[in-house]
């Protein structure tokens, strides 16, 4: 090959290659221009990240190796039940992925008895064909190994709901699809006081047309037969109330990532019934909405950090699971070295930590996900999503701890289960007697 053509074919490659990255730039900040032939160059820029995952990818996202719980199976720890298990007349609404059927399932545990009275499981295929709405922040398929069912919310007694972060679906006690909402639909599920649904979503296309690509997260209503009812960009709604700093000023194309929505049930003097508890996680910012009026009553940022899982714990107290993180150059950190729960006073405008204690000595520590929410007489249950393991507590003392285990050194992770008490379990448990499918 002579000199000549060697020249020639690197001036094409150095050409060759400052178009690509100029074009991959181009998509990156929201240009248009390039139509399909942009989207081509970001997919071909990004083939080597998704081969490496690809590769570093284990039997299913959902299994934690874990060497932390070696003494722990199921509700038993060093192969005993501890008393508070025994004395625990609720129930455990288990999402997690079940290594028998290589795929998620949702069960339904009465704790004192450890026995499963029943389990969903859902047909992912059909599922993944449900989703028809192709969004930048969605997942129209999922592996059925890595189908997660999150937050899995019990409506009427008779159905579950749960979402993917791409479609909101439905399943009957038989485990059936019967109800489909599609869009991007993320982290958690609530009901309010009318038995509607509310759910973090993402706006696509953003609010913004000035502004470049970002993922413009939003709260979204939706009726229990799944008609959307309402749906508002959580950024819409800072700038409408002067807190547009709040994610203004982010390098992120993720500055809000709501992961919590909490209706009231009922009135107090701090808030209505219908206002909104609102989790921000990136801004470390919880707030309190009503959608009636767009109003933002209520803000406050820290001391929580990157905070998952809000709740009204009295007339006059909110809880905050602080996952007490910072994202250091890329690597997110935890920052005290523990989790904790916030208690905020709306009457002494003081902030406590009751079970920081505890938390430390059991060293509570998900990074990215996890519940931290208070029951009735003083304790708390903890779902440590990304550690796999999931607890009741009160302020000085363990209750019992659970993990699902897949073999010695792999645990199921947790898709954000529920504690049921007996009142909230009753209905579906009165369906199942009478139901064929078990």
């Amino acid at each position: 090959m002579s000199l000549y053509t060697v020249l020639l074919l690197l001036f094409i490659v150095t050409i060759s290659s400052v178009f690509f990255g100029a074009s991959v730039r181009h998509v990156l900040l929201g240009g248009k221009t390039l139509g399909i032939f942009g989207d081509a160059m970001l997919y071909i820029a990004e083939f080597p990240s998704n081969v490496q995952d690809v590769l570093e990818m284990g039997p299913s996202e959902q299994y934690i190796s874990q060497t932390r719980f070696r003494n722990l199976d199921g509700f038993k720890k060093d192969g005993k039940l501890p008393a508070g298990v025994l004395a625990d007349e609720g129930y455990l609404l288990l999402s997690s992925y079940n290594a028998n059927k290589e795929q998620a399932t949702v069960q339904l545990i009465q704790i004192n008895t450890q026995k499963t009275l029943h389990e969903w499981v859902p047909d992912i295929d059909l599922l993944n064909e449900l989703n028809i709405l192709s969004e930048k922040y969605s997942a129209d398929f999922t592996t059925t190994s890595n189908f997660r069912l999150m937050h899995p919310l019990p409506v009427n007694g008779t159905r579950l709901v749960f979402n993917n972060s791409s479609g909101l679906y439905g399943m009957n006690l038989c485990g059936e699809n019967d109800m489909f909402v599609d869009g991007t639909f993320h982290h958690s599920n609530e009901l309010d006081h009318e038995g509607n649904i509310w759910v973090p979503s993402v706006k696509y296309p953003h609010s913004f047309e000035k502004l470049i690509e970002f993922r413009d997260d939003a709260i979204t209503k939706i009726s229990p037969s799944g008609d959307v009812l309402f749906k508002k960009s959580v950024a819409e709604i800072l700038v409408e109330n002067g807190y547009q700093g709040l994610f203004a000023t982010s390098n992120d194309d993720d500055p809000i990532h709501i992961n919590d929505i909490q209706p009231a049930l009922s009135d107090s003097n701090f808030w209505r019934k219908g206002d909104l508890l609102m989790s921000l996680r990136n801004p470390s910012t919880v707030l309190l909405y009503r959608p009636s009026t767009n109003k933002v009553l209520w803000l406050k940022t820290g001391p929580w950090m990157n905070q998952h899982d809000i709740s009204f714990v009295d007339d006059h107290t909110i809880s905050v699971f602080g996952n007490n993180v910072i994202d250091n150059r890329g690597t997110i950190r935890l920052f005290y070295g523990q989790n904790s729960v916030y208690f905020y006073d709306f009457k002494t405008n003081e902030v406590s930590e009751p079970y920081r204690e505890i938390m430390k000595e059991m060293e509570v520590k998900t990074i990215t996900e996890g519940l931290g929410t208070p029951l009735s007489g003083g304790d708390l249950f903890i779902d440590e999503s990304n550690e796999g393991r999931i607890l009741r507590v009160s302020a000085d003392e363990v209750k019992w701890e659970f993990v699902r285990r897949i073999d010695e050194e792999s645990l199921a992770m947790s898709s954000w289960s529920r504690y049921l008490t007996p009142q909230a379990a009753e209905p579906m448990i009165e369906q199942l007697r009478s139901n064929s499918c078990k």
